[in-house]
């Protein structure tokens, strides 16, 4: 049973998706974004505040990319929800995913999910990308908008998240068949 890691920016579709496959295929979900919610709601703190914290204190992401890399190793049949999923698991993971959709689309699907303003919402997801940006280039050298790591790009605007399931489903028979290159 496979490791698979799905990726991309937030509001892109990219938890709905994990959950919904990890479900159907009965796989271990595993999302290193709750990781860090729960650690800022354990802190007293915001998500932007969090964000803010984590830019000077590289153990926060570090303690999240282990601890996912761990979870990972440990069991097969498992799927990693994370914004540096495929980077992290590159080594160990079957399937690599990157799941995505313009800001505009994204923007509005978090201020339609938290029930807020769209732009309070553009605000704090443009600064928590650019701190995610800036601290995962200065901690492992990673350029986020690289995307040569990853074997399926799907764009969420084009796809629902029902359409978006079936090609991840596809991507996962094929690899379990040994259809890889």
């Amino acid at each position: 049973m496979p490791i698979i890691a799905v990726s991309g920016p937030h509001g892109s579709g990219k938890s709905t998706a994990a959950k919904t496959v990890s479900e159907l295929l009965n796989y271990t979900y595993i999302s290193a974004g709750q990781l860090f919610r729960e650690m800022a709601k354990e802190k007293g703190m915001t998500l932007e505040e969090f964000s803010k914290r984590a830019e000077s204190n590289e153990e926060i992401d570090r303690y999240i990319d282990n601890r996912t890399l761990e979870l990972a190793k440990a069991e097969n049949g498992i799927i990693v929800d994370a914004q540096l999923g495929g980077w992290i698991l590159r080594k160990v993971a079957d399937l690599i995913i990157y799941i995505t959709a313009p800001l505009k689309t994204r923007i509005q699907r978090i201020a339609e999910r938290e029930n807020r303003a769209i732009e309070e919402i553009k605000k704090e997801t443009l600064m928590r990308e650019e701190s995610e940006r800036h601290r995962y280039q200065k901690l492992y050298n990673i350029d986020v908008s690289d995307l040569s790591i990853y074997d399926v790009i799907i764009n969420t605007k084009k796809y629902d998240a029902a359409d978006c399931v079936d090609i991840v489903m596809a991507s996962v028979k094929k690899i379990t068949k040994g259809e890889k290159e």
